[in-house]
């Protein structure tokens, strides 16, 4: 049954008291300001090039995932990509945090995945609700004509001048991440 919008502004008000209480019982901030936005769409499209070869990755493994397999995945070797989604999640660009949904979202799976290896609990795993995951998580990081559109006109990095780059950005984003006072 259809709510009306008097019933849906009641519930949205009882949700965001509700998730309100449970961030004051995890000891956070119940009223969280909005992440800032300090990446610059150059450096974001660079990260967003750089976030590439884990679509690919993605891709590989919900090919492994349809067979009805699952595997381990180090993800110690998929850092790098952890730290360019992390940075890309402050970019100035929706569609370009997008992408680091879509990548954060997909390293989250695997870790999922892992625990479940590791703690011998694969059955409890929905494998085909894992492929559709991580199915979704390929489609966020698909470049497409709302990125480019976001991402027209703006200045190309040199990828010598990226590192430098991300280290002029990286000390103000691990300071709102010890902070934990943004949604």
């Amino acid at each position: 049954m259809a709510m009306t919008n008097a019933e849906l502004r009641t519930d949205i008000a009882r949700l965001d008291e509700k998730l309100r209480q449970i961030r004051i019982d995890n000891g956070r901030n119940p009223n969280p300001k909005p992440r800032p936005k300090i990446v610059d769409i150059p450096l974001s499209v660079a990260l967003i090039d750089r976030l590439q070869p884990l679509k690919v990755i993605a891709v590989k493994y919900a090919a492994v995932l349809a067979a009805g397999q699952i595997t381990r995945i180090d993800v110690s070797k998929l850092a790098k990509y952890e730290e360019a989604a992390k940075i890309l999640r402050y970019s100035m660009g929706f569609w370009c945090g997008l992408h680091a949904l879509g990548a954060g979202a997909f390293l989250q799976i695997i870790r999922r995945v892992n625990e479940a290896i590791d703690t011998g609990k694969t059955d409890e795993l929905d494998i085909n609700g894992l492929m559709r995951k991580v199915h979704f998580s390929i489609g966020l990081m698909t470049k497409d004509s709302a990125l480019s559109y976001e991402i027209r006109g703006a200045a190309v990095i040199a990828e010598e001048d990226v590192d430098t780059a991300i280290a002029d950005v990286l000390p103000e984003i691990n300071e709102y991440e010890e902070d934990d006072s943004y949604e």
